[in-house]
């Protein structure tokens, strides 16, 4: 992660304020944990998806996660 962190200073962000997970976390779960939607990220792969008002918050950052993880593979 701290090579996304490197290349993007922006993935260090935290998905949500108030939550430890980081936007280079998502990347990397697309990248390296097999998550292939955003569900599988918020809910699978972070626990963000338990609580119905963060999911909805994070979602948008779940998809922009997984659009730059298949930019990567490019």
């Amino acid at each position: 992660m701290q090579a996304l962190t490197e290349r993007d200073p922006a993935l260090a962000e935290a998905v949500l304020p108030g939550q430890p997970v980081t936007r280079a976390e998502l990347v990397w779960a697309a990248l390296h944990e097999g998550a292939l939607e955003a569900s599988d990220l918020l809910d699978r792969c972070t626990r963000i998806g338990l609580v119905p008002e963060d999911r909805a918050e994070a979602l948008t950052t779940a998809r922009d996660a997984l659009e730059r993880a298949a930019a990567v593979l490019r």
